[in-house]
């Protein structure tokens, strides 16, 4: 069961957690404050005041240090994590027993890392629309809609249905 819950908090930004078949993905609304390539490494709060307030509370540890845990975390538990800057900051979390185990390497080797995530979260939720694929993976609609046409072209994925309410289907070429 899918399920999406948003977080509005006090000053107008929501953050929104999708929970998938196989992965946990957050979204939070704005841009990295400084250059990617320093993206953990190097924190930087976007609200002061309230960077300010949960640190005087025992919600917050050492502010900075949140990438590292996460990362840590999930190496520990063998899940793989993802960090995506679009206009928004984007964590995919995939479990250690990730569903896309389906496919096999032989036809992982087809693809390119695009289309994996594509297979990846069309696994995990086949009513995905492209537009959400899009802005998960960080591409155009319309590179979306090609790399799905490859995928179908070369018998990976199949739509199952029409456009509107039908969905996706990966196809286990063993």
């Amino acid at each position: 069961m899918n399920a999406i819950i948003h977080f509005d908090y006090f000053l107008g930004d929501t953050i929104a957690i999708e929970k998938l078949k196989s992965s946990i993905v957050i979204n939070n609304k704005g841009e990295l404050l400084f250059p990617e390539s320093d993206f953990g490494k190097r924190s930087e709060a976007r609200n002061r005041l309230l960077v300010d307030l949960l640190s005087r509370t025992d919600f917050m540890e050492k502010a900075g240090t949140c990438v590292k845990r996460v990362r840590d975390a999930c190496i520990g538990n063998g899940n793989k994590v993802d960090f995506r800057f679009t206009d928004a900051f984007w964590i995919s979390i995939n479990s250690n027993e990730n569903a896309t185990n389906k496919v096999t390497d032989k036809v992982t080797d087809k693809v390119t890392d695009n289309q994996s995530l594509i297979l990846q979260y069309i696994t995990e939720r086949e009513d995905i629309t492209t537009s959400v694929l899009a802005e998960m993976i960080g591409i155009s609609q319309r590179k979306i809609k090609e790399n799905i046409a490859k995928l179908k072209a070369i018998g990976i994925l199949k739509r199952i249905g029409p456009a509107k309410g039908g969905y996706w289907q990966v196809v286990d070429n063993k």
